[in-house]
């Protein structure tokens, strides 16, 4: 069994199955992707010396058919999949789901849906689906917090900063194929809050005093890396220049990360609430 649901950024969806109105015949694009290797070649040097690798953007062309009853039906349901799947939208969620799990990506339909043949009020189409963050993800993406522990252990720590004798710690794990990125969302109150990967030791501390009535919102993905407050009357603050210079935009290493919190003021530890967002992400669904 497979399935394709598409979701525009207007939240309007349509749903390619093995029944239904649009029928799914085929997809692809499911598994991995191609990639340029970077490599360099020294003066007589047999083979090369590996560099980097990057993944080319993934495509998902689907080919499927408008299963109407009459002509009158027909010709609005080919309207009704030309205006979800409307590119000018800009990229959507695309949702695969197979007989083990379902998968998500962002993409966006190249050229639309592309209609062919018609056999009485059936009409064939295809739609070829881009998404430039190569990466399925989970579908439904993970939250849990870090807990106040009150169990008298101590840790080796990799950053100047004090924490109280008891712990504020999580433990995530990413079961995905690759690094993947977090976004944290962190209740004050807390002076100079810090949020570390014991696991990597990487650390992303914010020079700011947040009051009881603030949040502060970490997102580490790539291009899209942002550091605000959101404030009591929901305004947000661009504190993105009040990071410690020493923090990484750190991300969850495949398999298990414990995370720790902590602020400058001991006492505002255990009032101050901290959640981690996070999607694994895998090469092939």
């Amino acid at each position: 069994m497979q399935k394709v649901t598409f979701v525009n950024t207007r939240g309007e969806s349509v749903v390619f199955g093995n029944s239904g109105v649009f029928i799914l015949q085929k997809i692809d694009g499911t598994g991995n992707v191609p990639s340029d290797i970077k490599s360099t070649k020294s003066p007589y040097q047999d083979g090369s010396t590996f560099v980097d690798l990057q993944l080319a953007d993934r495509q998902i062309p689907i080919e499927g058919f408008i299963n109407a009853k009459s002509q009158q039906e027909l010709y609005e349901r080919r309207r009704e999949l030309a205006r979800i799947l409307n590119n000018k939208l800009g990229p959507g969620k695309l949702i695969y789901t197979n007989s083990s799990r379902s998968y998500a990506i962002d993409a966006i339909a190249e050229e639309g849906p592309v209609f062919g043949e018609r056999y009485v009020f059936a009409n064939l189409f295809t739609v070829n689906f881009i998404a430039n963050d190569p990466y399925w993800r989970d579908e439904i993406q993970i939250v849990k917090g870090l807990k106040f522990e009150d169990g008298g252990l101590t840790f080796p720590l990799r950053l100047p900063t004090r924490f109280a004798s008891a712990s504020y710690r999580g433990n995530f794990y990413n079961s995905g194929d690759v690094d993947t990125p977090v976004e944290i969302e962190y209740k004050g109150p807390a002076t100079n809050p810090v949020i570390e990967n014991e696991t990597t030791g990487e650390y992303i501390k914010v020079n700011y005093e947040l009051k009881e009535t603030d949040t502060l919102i970490i997102n580490t993905a790539f291009g899209n890396k942002r550091v605000e407050v959101i404030n009591k009357d929901g305004t947000r603050t661009n504190v993105f220049h009040w990071i410690d210079l020493s923090s990484t935009f750190f991300q969850l290493v495949p398999g298990q990360n414990v995370l720790k919190y902590g602020s400058d003021k001991d006492s505002d530890q255990q009032a101050a609430t901290v959640t981690i967002y996070y999607n694994n992400r895998y090469q092939g669904g």
